[in-house]
């Protein structure tokens, strides 16, 4: 339910961008220091690093929707309890498409991330794949953290 939410704002957030219909792509930079990634076995403090974000979407002269969404971790280092440091790799990546005729929806988000400890060797995941089709979400979650 906390995912559907997420997925649900995300879109809220992405609606009002229909005036930049089939513009260039859109670049934008976020400080994520002080952010937190709770894992069953370990809790994660952000020290460093940015999220550098990319979106594009396009409004068909039909009507049809499309956008995109890729979320790379810059230079992102996080910290245990016990003071270990860890670097953040990865992407996130979504987009969705919708049909203005059929009113049909689907939007697809993969994050895929890994917490690397100092040295080498994966501590930890997020390895989280959902579709949202037309009011269903189906989601398949293998990593070790929540996103």
């Amino acid at each position: 339910m906390k995912r559907l939410a997420l997925l649900i704002s995300t879109l809220a957030l992405l609606a009002p961008m229909s005036a930049l219909a089939s513009s260039p792509a859109q670049h934008f930079t976020e400080n994520i220091t002080g952010g937190v990634l709770p894992c069953p076995d370990n809790v994660y403090t952000i020290t460093s690093g940015t999220i550098e974000t990319v979106l594009h979407e396009t409004v068909a002269a039909s009507g049809n929707t499309s956008f995109t969404v890729t979320e790379v971790p810059r230079y992102v280092f996080l910290e245990d309890a016990a003071g270990n440091v860890y670097s953040l790799t990865g992407a996130i990546w979504f987009g969705g498409a919708s049909n203005s005729n059929t009113g049909t929806e689907l939007i697809t988000a993969t994050h895929m991330l890994q917490i690397v400890k100092r040295g080498g060797g994966v501590a930890d995941s997020i390895r989280l794949v959902e579709r949202f089709r037309n009011g269903e979400l189906i989601s398949f979650d293998l990593g070790s953290c929540l996103p």
